[in-house]
């Protein structure tokens, strides 16, 4: 029990340490990009017909190495049909900093779209607008789970950085 008090005891210095370590730091060298982020899209559904589509989404990135950001984003939201249609997705994401304002990635996982059990495959590019802003033009290809590709979801969005 003693070393197990010790243990905690060491643990809370080197915690308290690195917190110090981190508010003396400069904010260089931190990606934009890293972190949580929330914001909303609109675009459209092709398939073959467009219709609007506008929602939001919620995600955090982590960075691999000075270029390369991986994280996971929830996208939700509805097209707007007669009738209109729910769509949510989860997607792994993946991308490379091509400096400090721009970001490239990739994008694939599943969900629902048109009511119906789904995957989309894809990317888009994210540029710092100002500050902690950023926008993003996004292109996915969608179709129903056991089937090829069927249509595409197009979207430009805003969002904002949290960290």
């Amino acid at each position: 029990m003693k070393n197990f008090k010790q243990i905690i005891v060491a643990g809370l210095f080197l915690s308290i340490g690195s917190v110090g370590a981190i508010a003396q730091s400069d904010y260089y060298g931190v990606s934009p990009f890293e972190g949580f982020y929330a914001g909303a899209y609109v675009g459209g559904n092709f398939n073959p017909n467009a219709t609007t589509t506008v929602g939001g989404m919620a995600g955090v990135n982590y960075a691999l190495t000075d270029n390369i950001l991986a994280g996971v984003e929830m996208q939700a939201g509805a097209t707007l049909d007669n009738p209109a249609t729910f769509d949510a997705l989860m997607l792994g994401r993946a991308g490379y900093e091509l400096n400090d304002m721009a970001l490239v990635y990739g994008a694939a996982g599943g969900g629902v779209i048109n009511n119906k059990g789904s995957y989309a495959v894809g990317g888009g590019a994210e540029v710092i607008a100002y500050d902690k802003v950023g926008v993003r033009a996004e292109a996915l290809g969608t179709g129903e789970w056991g089937s090829s590709f069927n249509a595409s979801k197009l979207t430009l969005g805003a969002m904002w950085h949290l960290q």
